[in-house]
């Protein structure tokens, strides 16, 4: 009996922390941050922390020659996510993309899950557009509500959003556009789990269906090859 109630507790407790609520918060507002929020506990994401600066080593008698160099890499990395580019470019135009790919990013096999498992608890948005004069501004302002407005609509519509709010407004004393977004995002583990249990077993039953098919359009064609013989 003893071994049993340990179980069933060791069970209770995973559920529990199945449960926990986690939440991920991203703000851009001349500066990018995204925290990590569990219970009590948050931890900074991004910026990451700056790493302690070696102490410089002794000059070296002997250079390697140029071609032994490791030469820096040029370009961002290649593979890094929509989260990830928007950290590095940031500004304006890197608000306008991140809310793009995140749209994207909704419209695939994966974002069932999203949509099934994570609450955007808020969606804050507001956007100055200037440009150089009057006439450049009014063009890239409609150019910017015609861009933003359609998805914030669709991704308030389709995801799950608790507050929102958009803010898109022309300055013509302003010197360049400028931007800011709120992003806060919750999901609880027991939920996500569920959502990638259900992305599964419908992945594998697409499988089966799609294996049967080819088998019986195999057993198909040999019938076929022995009636044209026939003839």
């Amino acid at each position: 009996m003893v071994v049993l109630y340990i179980l069933l507790g060791i069970i209770a407790a995973i559920v529990l922390l199945f449960c926990v609520k986690i939440t991920v918060e991203l703000q851009y507002s001349e500066t990018f941050t995204l925290d990590l929020k569990v219970l009590f506990i948050k931890l900074r994401l991004l910026p990451a922390k700056p790493k302690k600066k070696k102490p410089p080593k002794a000059p070296q008698e002997e250079t390697p020659p140029e071609d032994a160099q490791e030469k820096p890499s040029e370009g961002k990395p290649k593979g890094e996510n929509f989260v990830m580019r928007f950290y590095h470019e940031q500004g304006f135009d890197g608000v306008v993309r991140f809310l793009k790919e995140i749209l994207a990013a909704t419209n695939t096999m994966l974002g069932d899950i999203f949509k099934r498992s994570f609450v955007v608890e808020k969606l804050f948005l507001d956007m100055c557009v200037a440009k150089k004069d009057a006439a450049q501004t009014a063009i890239a302002y409609g150019k910017t509500c015609a861009a933003v407005f359609p998805t914030m609509g669709y991704l308030c519509n389709t995801l799950r959003v608790r507050k929102y709010n958009v803010n898109i407004y022309p300055d013509y004393l302003a010197t360049g556009s400028c931007a800011s977004i709120l992003l806060r995002i919750s999901v609880r583990p027991i939920k996500l789990t569920n959502a990638l249990v259900r992305f599964a077993f419908r992945a594998l039953v697409s499988f089966l269906r799609a294996k049967k098919y080819a088998s019986d359009k195999k057993k198909q064609q040999p019938v076929a090859t022995e009636r044209n013989v026939e003839k």
